[in-house]
């Protein structure tokens, strides 16, 4: 990595710690600069404005997971097994880099709608998933929105807890009993 790239990376990181103790809108880019150990300027080098640095790294990790998602369940065959293999893939990316997915989690409704069309996303690999095995009878055909909502929320919503204090540990201790809460959520007959 040249100097460039470590600086990017250093404003990006500095950045991220603070976005997430404080929030994008609370932060300011003279703090980003201090925690970065660089002119303020500098950062408009690499970024046209905080806005962007903050969609960027949204972007980033948006587009990293849903990658990483698709990848995780490609080889593995039948509904539950890759449901297990998404549950498993989100929660090491979660411990990985716990400041970066709280991120993530945290700033989603901001950055969502400026996703551009045609980018990677995690929702999509699981609705997929989703629609494929109720076009093969694994599960009740319903609205594959909803049940990706509501398959996701097993998973999502305890990570949300652990961002406010309300969960403690690594999320990947969980995978089985999350993979479990979406199986059961999927699979429930409609009524």
């Amino acid at each position: 990595m040249g100097k460039a790239e470590e600086t990017k990376a250093r404003v990006e990181r500095a950045a991220l710690t603070l976005f997430v103790a404080r929030g994008v809108a609370e932060t300011t880019t003279r703090e980003i600069a201090m925690a970065a150990s660089i002119a303020e300027g500098t950062i408009y080098r690499y970024f046209p404005s905080k806005e962007q640095l903050a969609l960027d790294i949204f972007l980033g990790h948006h587009r990293a997971l849903a990658e990483a998602l698709a990848e995780a369940q490609r080889p593995v065959t039948g509904l539950r097994d890759k449901i297990e293999a998404i549950v498993r893939c989100y929660c090491e990316w979660a411990d990985r880099d716990w400041s970066l997915f709280a991120y993530h989690l945290l700033t989603q409704h901001l950055f969502l709608a400026m996703v551009p069309d045609g980018t990677p996303n995690p929702v999509d690999v699981v609705r997929e998933v989703i629609v494929n095995a109720m076009a093969s009878g694994e599960i009740p055909s319903r609205d594959p929105d909803l049940a990706a909502a509501s398959a996701i929320g097993t998973v999502m919503q305890p990570a949300t807890y652990k961002v406010y204090g309300r969960f403690e540990g690594p999320l990947s201790d969980h995978v089985a009993f999350f993979a479990d809460a979406a199986w059961a959520v999927l699979a429930v007959p409609p009524r």
